[in-house]
């Protein structure tokens, strides 16, 4: 079988009581978060709208949240959360 040259890199990892920040130097242009326990994760950006901040979303067991930049862009400011009891797999596409 033959290797294929990949255009994107991808990033994976699980995460399991801990946290994760995605800065711009990480290059990421998507991140896909999927929860595998009962205990729900978070995610959280950094950026205020006006006078509304960030708040932190809930992934609940079996849900995936998906995020990605437009363009060239590469995401920035996401802190993505498994507290004690929780596992998320991340992949993300450079």
């Amino acid at each position: 079988m033959a290797d294929l040259a990949l255009k994107q890199k991808v990033f994976t990892t699980e995460l399991t009581s801990d946290s994760l920040t995605i800065l711009a130097a990480n290059s990421l242009r998507a991140v896909s978060v999927y929860n595998t326990t009962a205990t729900a994760g978070t995610v959280r950006g950094t950026l205020q709208v006006g006078s509304t901040a960030s708040t932190a979303i809930s992934i609940a067991q079996n849900e995936s949240y998906n995020i990605s930049s437009i363009d060239a862009s590469v995401l920035d400011g996401i802190t993505i959360t498994a507290p004690a009891g929780c596992t998320l797999n991340i992949t993300g596409l450079g």
